[in-house]
């Protein structure tokens, strides 16, 4: 790796010669000071510190190679050695976080793990590294080819950090974890985590929280997972994403192929990210889990991401807590699961309050299917049931009601006419529909019967025959591709899809829960 050159002054060892290889530690001797005369030493004459045990004593195990270089590394640089690194090194994880080694004792590891064999998972977290730092462990990482899980977070990194992570493991072939956060990224520098992204191969789990990437930076990271066919974890939580940088990030789900974990908690994907979202689950069909917590998800922007949701058959574990949805957004989750085949295994709904009806449609889900549910406070209503009485459906287009009621139970328009029609005259009156839709538990308030008729019976007779509800089909069908062509164009085209969807979720809703209880009458 060429040696930047603002930080070549870092390699001039204490004999102001530059140290071409780490591992030239090997055959560097200390000057013997007069008190290190008296220092035990072993057959090979390599020196150990008062506090450690003498060959002589009989429960003495002799230090491993890694040990012995680490204790010459920390001679020659004047620093005090860590016991805990020190019997670490012959462990499978090296994990000294918080220990304030600073740039100079992570040379002192670096050069210890060189030709080390055994550590393969290395956590050197809010340590103090810097760049400087940091860069003794890249070039370690040259030689090193059993290290494949890295823990550098809260290091101070800084851009310059940035771009030495760039250079130097884009060729990599033995990280597959790498641990970055908090580092103070800024959107310049996600240029260069960028090309890390595009070009390593090995990667598989990437963590960036707690850094300052915004929307231009969201853009750029977006385009390089468009790219990736390689990583299976993105940590991008506690950063500001947010507008056209949410967007990116959107985008990529519905391209990347390989994704499976996804954490966007903590940013700011509102309305703009939780539109696009949606249509991206929608395609997606690698992505299992998704973390959007603490998002300023409004009620309106939880409905787009949840068209999305419940189409998605691959998804399992969504995270939506802490947002502002209402208990509305929480039941409205419950009734999509409820009719669709979503997969979802476990919701999270961390501080979102819920009302009963929540409660009692979780209670039902839950004894036909595993589903794991937290939320927050389940209020109390002060209203009078009205018990098993089923409410009936006041909406001004009863027209969907009815041919979604016709596309769920996979009827033709003919099946529907005979179904309605009770005195088999091949037309249906007002009377039937409102009988009809009863018996099927879809009954409609008056009003709504009175706009049905308006609608279906154009030729005023009364009743509506085949050829007027065949008109009225197409023209339903007509409108449904128009509102969804729409919608997707932007959140602000998205309010008369939306109350479609809310009323086809209704229907959905119904039906299952009749089916639901002729089940439990016929046992």
């Amino acid at each position: 790796m060429t040696v930047p050159r603002e930080q070549s002054e870092i390699f001039l060892t204490n004999k102001d010669r530059y140290l071409t290889s780490l591992t030239e530690i090997q055959n560097y001797s200390c000057p013997q000071s007069p008190d290190q005369r008296n220092t035990p030493a072993d057959v090979d004459g390599d020196f150990y510190f008062s506090d450690t045990p003498t060959p002589e004593a009989p429960e003495t195990v002799a230090p491993s190679t890694s040990q012995n270089t680490y204790l010459k590394a920390c001679k020659m640089l004047t620093i005090t050695p860590s016991n805990f690194c020190l019997r670490c090194l012959n462990e499978v994880t090296l994990v000294i976080p918080y220990h304030g080694i600073g740039p100079t004792g992570a040379k002192a590891v670096a050069i210890a793990l060189v030709n080390n064999s055994t550590v393969s998972c290395l956590d050197l977290s809010s340590n103090g590294l810097e760049s400087t730092g940091l860069f003794y462990i890249l070039e370690m990482l040259q030689s090193n080819k059993v290290i494949s899980n890295i823990n550098l977070a809260g290091n101070d990194l800084g851009s310059r950090g940035a771009r030495l992570l760039s250079e130097s493991l884009r060729k990599n072939k033995t990280l597959t974890k790498l641990n970055i956060s908090g580092n103070n990224f800024s959107e310049k520098d996600a240029n260069y985590l960028a090309k890390l992204i595009k070009r390593n191969k090995t990667l598989k789990d990437l963590i960036l929280s707690h850094n300052t990437f915004r929307e231009q930076g969201g853009v750029i990271l977006g385009e390089a997972l468009e790219s990736n066919c390689v990583l299976k974890k993105l940590d991008l939580s506690w950063n500001h994403l947010r507008q056209l940088g949410a967007v990116a990030i959107c985008w990529s789900v519905a391209e990347n192929t390989c994704l499976t974990s996804l954490d966007l908690s903590w940013n700011g994907f509102g309305m703009e990210g939780c539109h696009e979202m949606g249509k991206s689950l929608l395609r997606n069909r690698t992505l299992t889990y998704l973390d959007l917590s603490a998002n300023r998800v409004s009620f309106d922007a939880f409905r787009q991401l949840l068209r999305g949701v419940v189409h998605n058959k691959i998804l399992k574990v969504l995270k939506v807590g802490i947002n502002p949805i209402t208990t509305d957004g929480a039941f409205a989750i419950l009734q999509s699961i409820a009719v669709s085949d979503s997969s979802l295994e476990e919701i999270d709904l961390k501080d979102v309050s819920v009302d009963r009806d929540f409660v009692d449609l979780l209670e039902k889900i839950q004894k036909q299917r595993h589903l794991v549910c937290n939320y927050g406070n389940t209020l109390r209503h002060d209203e009078i049931k009205k018990g098993d009485v089923t409410r009936v459906l006041d909406t001004d287009d009863p027209v969907t009601v009815l041919f979604e009621y016709m596309k769920q139970k996979n009827l033709r328009l003919i099946d529907l006419l005979h179904n309605l029609d009770r005195d088999h005259s091949d037309t249906i009156s007002r009377d039937e529909f409102q009988q009809g839709l009863s018996n099927i538990d879809l009954p409609l308030s008056g009003r709504s019967l009175d706009i049905l008729m308006r609608k279906l019976d154009t030729n005023r007779d009364g009743s509506v025959d085949y050829e007027e509800l065949s008109t009225r089909h197409k023209e339903y069908m007509r409108k449904i591709t128009k509102l969804r062509l729409q919608a997707d164009l932007g959140p602000s085209y998205y309010k008369g899809y939306d109350k479609l969807e809310q009323l086809r979720e209704a229907v959905r809703l119904k039906i299952s829960l009749s089916m639901t209880r002729q089940k439990t009458d016929t046992s």
